[in-house]
């Protein structure tokens, strides 16, 4: 282990210092405060890293048992935080390789399985893949809302069509809609995908702490009559919105332009009144969810998950010969 760097497990007393430094750092979001974790309902660590009594880095872990690392329920980006960028490249390089390196190590001490998935500002795994963690790429989109009128100009035509065919037929945005009615729609489309809602309790958690701390919006698409079509969840933080549940009824009545009204809507949310600067479609590897999501005009970007496993890590060694 370092001798210049120290890594603690940090207790509650310390969580407002790593608030703020999740904050400042590029890397950090929401989903790395303490706020979000002790509201995820799973057991967690931070770990900081230390350069004698001052943190200069960190990362956050959903932790299940003694013998599993990952994120909890609801959480998209988890893991790294390290300070921005200051100075001459090669020197702060050197310095992030160094603290990612001491938590990678760290890391293993305290788990036999890990699986996190880290921010798109998290681009060098290397200090990982040094300490035997494999890697694995996914991927987001993320919309520069500064110009309105350029993101309209830049989205797929058939997503403006999409967006003008549900005003024109009388379809309007409920800003601020209950959590429940947007929640239903989330079930509806799980149980059309034959998937199972493992985490109604966390997801109205979550939406309790930040409706207290304004930091959530609902946006439901309804008809002339009332009825719920579709609807989208968004959660921000200093930095940027992140699209984080949504879903819409397959029903008699339905419109499939709904769900891009209320997309579009929270783009301009995000635009005009929290004067934030991205949108954060948060990714899918679900090719029609992917499609739709595209078609908006955000930028492809990679997001970068690190794995490693000391039970087969171990049977590798034994089986090369090593020890």
């Amino acid at each position: 282990m370092s001798e210049k760097y120290q890594v603690r497990a940090l207790g509650a007393e310390q969580y407002a210092e790593w608030d703020r430094f999740v904050k400042w750092s590029p890397q950090g979001t929401l989903f790395h405060t303490s706020d979000w974790l002790e509201r995820s309902g799973d057991q967690f660590a931070i770990y900081g890293c230390y350069k004698g009594n001052e943190l200069r880095g960190g990362l956050a872990i959903g932790t299940f048992g003694p013998k599993f690392s990952g994120h909890p329920r609801v959480t998209p980006y988890l893991g790294l935080v390290l300070p921005p960028r200051e100075g001459k490249y090669v020197t702060t390089l050197s310095n992030e390789k160094e603290i990612v390196l001491v938590l990678a190590r760290h890391l293993k001490t305290e788990t036999r399985k890990v699986t996190c998935r880290f921010s798109p500002e998290v681009v060098d795994l290397q200090p990982f893949i040094w300490e035997g963690y494999s890697t694995s790429v996914r991927y987001t989109y993320r919309l520069n809302v500064g110009n309105l009128d350029a993101v309209w100009e830049n989205m797929d035509s058939t997503r403006r069509k999409n967006i003008r065919r549900a005003q024109q037929d009388g379809i309007t945005i409920e800003h601020g809609a209950p959590f429940g009615d947007l929640f239903s729609m989330v079930e509806s489309t799980y149980k059309r995908q034959n998937r199972d809602v493992r985490f109604r309790d966390a997801a109205f958690r979550y939406n309790e702490m930040l409706t207290s701390a304004n930091k959530c919006r609902a946006f439901v698409a309804r008809s002339k009559a009332g009825q719920c079509l579709a609807a989208v969840y968004i959660v921000w933080d200093e930095k940027r919105t992140y699209y984080l549940l949504g879903g819409h009824h397959d029903s008699e009545g339905s419109h499939h332009s709904a769900g891009a009204l209320a997309m579009w809507e929270a783009i301009r949310f995000t635009a005009e009144k929290l004067k934030l600067p991205e949108f954060d479609f948060e990714g899918s590897t679900i090719p029609a969810v992917e499609r739709f999501f595209r078609k908006f005009g955000g930028i492809l970007t990679p997001t970068y998950r690190v794995t490693w496993d000391g039970r087969s890590h171990n049977s590798a060694a034994d089986d090369s010969g090593t020890s």
